[in-house]
């Protein structure tokens, strides 16, 4: 029996941010795991540019390890911490869109002559926002990263006050760009400084340039900087798509697919001139995927400066997998944090050894229940801690108690993820054509299942009438972890199987399977 109750353990939360706003930086650096494929000196020295991983893999985690990690160290380090999805909303976005179009009004323009998103170039607009974010930011301290005195950091700061006119603003991922109209921005030199930049005014006053101009100008300055002591780092997260494949959606490819490649530029000119700035972004892997799919080459970048977050094992010993050393990790924390001396065997003080009448290594039964993503472990453990919280050990009869409510919180988030790409009520059809199947099944029992609801769902019925053909339907949902192929040893996305077999049976995922009714039973290939 483990020393402490589960409702006294210190597990986390689903989303890494709220547990560092909740729990502080030094609790959650205490309990962050570093798993084996993590270079961390990689991450804070300018090798790597970009954290890519599956949704639930941690990488909010690691970006806010990383902050708290420089916020500790000896010599001061300054961090801006920026969260795409928040920070940067429609307005925001599509204000960028607008920087990057021609500069003619579009009433002046024929509807087919103007870009799509993809034709857009926005890395120029990136580029100008992060430089805005090191400046600004800095601008809040007396000293460090570059020279202050120096007349071109003098300038960048009186150009960026005229553009946005919003130095004393302490919120500074507030606007993303100042106000753009035709192409051009008006500003006033004049109220910051007696500088006469060379841009391509547009007016014979010098109150209004092209946003071209401008940017360029900015890029010249920023690269003329002299560094000095101490470090910045601008953490990007959240670079994530809008949901349901919407006009929103292609923007968001667009525009994190420059986001990406605006950060290797100005990390490229911090290379190159010995600056002490390092930007790092987590890049979730359908985003990169999707971005790669449209024919943009971004491939070489996320290769050369990223970084995959996995945590599968391939063989070794399983004591030794890095998620369940993770769920270790937090549970001997929790003993510390109540004067107790840790306990060396967790897995023997808080689990029962065997689970079901195969019985299964209980640790092999929790991976079970995963697909390899620490969101699965901390989700699983709160619900026991909801219902359970008064046990100190893990028995059948608890994981039994909590598998509904597992599996129920399991699919809202692959619902979440299928709307990217279908409707709401095509999500309820998938959910209800999978509802009641036999498993193992074939491509021709996913469709009977479609044509045989169809009289009765609604759902179903516009999911059939769709665009969808039930063969990617199902090949999205491998890509996900829902279903996998059926076998002796069963192939899943989650365990590095990247592509489905068509000509394998399927299998819905175990921790679904109740969720979804399914019944299991003998399989006998359509061939036999």
């Amino acid at each position: 029996m483990g020393q402490l109750k589960f409702k006294d353990l210190y597990l986390g939360k689903i989303d890494a941010y709220n547990e560092f706003l909740e729990f502080g930086p030094e609790v959650c650096s205490e309990i962050f795991f570093e798993y084996p494929n993590l270079d961390f000196g990689k991450m804070v020295d300018g090798s790597v540019y970009y954290i890519c991983g599956d949704k639930g893999t941690g990488k909010t985690m690691l970006l806010k390890y990383i902050e708290a990690r420089m916020q500790q160290s000896e010599n001061p380090v300054f961090t801006e911490f920026v969260r795409f999805k928040k920070d940067v909303d429609e307005d925001q976005r599509n204000q960028i869109k607008r920087a990057s179009l021609p500069s003619q009004p579009f009433e002046e323009i024929i509807e087919k002559n103007i870009p799509t998103d993809i034709a857009i170039n926005c890395v120029l607009a990136w580029q100008i926002y992060l430089i805005k974010l090191i400046v600004f930011r800095l601008n809040h301290t007396e000293y460090g990263v570059f020279d202050r005195n120096d007349k071109n950091w003098k300038q960048l700061n009186t150009l960026l006050n005229a553009v946005y006119n919003d130095a004393d603003d302490d919120n500074i991922t507030k606007r993303i760009l100042p106000k753009v109209k035709k192409g051009n921005i008006e500003l006033n030199i004049g109220k910051y400084g007696k500088v006469d930049f060379e841009l391509e005014w547009t007016d014979s006053d010098k109150k209004a340039a092209t946003f071209t101009s401008i940017a360029k100008k900015a890029l010249d300055l920023y690269a003329k900087l002299i560094p000095t002591e101490n470090k910045i780092y601008i953490l990007v997260d959240e670079l994530e798509l809008s949901l349901k494949r919407t006009k929103s959606y292609e923007r968001d490819i667009t525009l994190i697919r420059d986001l990406i490649f605006a950060i290797q530029y100005i990390s490229e000119i911090s290379k190159e001139h010995g600056f002490p700035v390092y930007l790092i972004a987590a890049v979730r892997n359908e985003v990169y995927k999707n971005v790669q799919a449209k024919g943009m080459e971004i491939n070489k970048t996320i290769h050369d400066f990223g970084v995959q977050i996995s945590w599968q094992q391939h063989g070794g010993d399983i004591s030794n997998h890095p998620l369940l050393k993770m769920l270790e990790k937090r549970i001997q924390y929790s003993e510390i944090k109540a004067g107790l001396v840790p306990t060396e065997n967790v897995w023997q003080e808080y689990f029962v050894q065997t689970i079901g009448n195969s019985r299964i290594d209980v640790r092999n039964y929790i991976l079970d229940q995963t697909w390899y993503k620490p969101r699965d472990i901390i989700r699983m453990f709160t619900a026991i801690q909801a219902v359970r919280g008064e046990k100190s050990t893990a028995d059948q009869e608890t994981f039994d108690t909590i598998r509904k409510d597992y599996s129920d919180d399991s699919w809202t988030e692959f619902e979440e993820s299928l709307t990217a790409k279908y409707s709401n009520i095509e999500v309820d059809g998938i959910r209800l054509a999978l509802t009641g199947m036999s498993i193992p099944f074939e491509l021709k029992d996913f469709i009977a299942q479609i044509d045989g609801k169809a009289d009765t769902f609604v759902e179903v019925e516009t999911l059939k009438n769709g665009s969808h053909k039930p063969n990617q339907i199902l090949r999205d949902l491998y890509d996900l972890g829902v279903i996998g192929n059926y076998g002796k040893v069963p192939r899943f996305v989650f365990k590095g199987d990247r592509d489905i077999d068509p000509m394998a049976p399927l299998t819905i995922h175990y921790p679904l399977i109740r969720f979804f009714r399914a019944s299991i039973i003998n399989y006998k290939s359509s061939g036999q």
